[in-house]
């Protein structure tokens, strides 16, 4: 494990067998008055990055249906990972948030959200590369992807290392509603 871990291939290992990821991060923003929801394939880092933004533990577990707070809505990655099912499975949670939050992650060369599919949502919609673990991490196909599908505000982050975390509740609190 070490040897990727120095030779750059961070993103490849496990999160939850590095020690980094059970540390707290101190991360003192929060969310204000909006609601977010994130919609991402299966294993893409939104329910990581959701208990991030929340300064939970980080013990893992799979999303089984929707789980809503305060500040978020978490999907299953089943939405996105299954096409056909993708488009109102997605958009109808969506009423209840004020920002869409596109996830993809740099490790996967595979993309199941639909072109354009911000069209979709009458709300602003923004991107969220996840698993972005150390500064040379490939991030550019996951950009490209979130762009395609109509993100307009890309933000690159780590919920291991707390990358570009502050930054994406900076984007959340400060959007324009209307930027859509």
């Amino acid at each position: 494990m070490a040897e990727a871990k120095d030779s750059g291939m961070s993103a490849l290992i496990n999160p939850e067998d590095r020690e980094e990821y059970y540390k707290p991060l101190g991360i003192d923003k929060k969310i204000e008055n909006r609601k977010i929801i994130l919609v991402g394939r299966s294993r893409c880092g939104k329910t990581t990055l959701i208990r991030r933004l929340h300064n939970l533990d980080m013990q893992y577990h799979k999303t089984q249906s929707i789980e809503a707070w305060a500040d978020a809505i978490d999907t299953p990655g089943e939405y996105t990972d299954t096409p056909f099912f993708s488009r109102g499975a997605a958009i109808t949670p969506a009423y209840d948030a004020d920002i869409v939050c596109f996830c993809h992650d740099c490790g996967n060369d595979i993309c199941r959200l639909p072109q354009m599919f911000s069209m979709s949502f009458a709300r602003p919609v923004i991107g969220i590369v996840t698993k972005a673990d150390t500064e040379d991490t490939p991030t550019e196909q996951a950009v490209t992807f979130l762009e395609n599908a109509g993100a307009r505000h890309i933000v690159i982050t780590s919920a291991l290392t707390g990358r570009g975390i502050e930054e994406l509740i900076d984007l959340i609190n400060t959007i324009d509603l209307n930027d859509y």
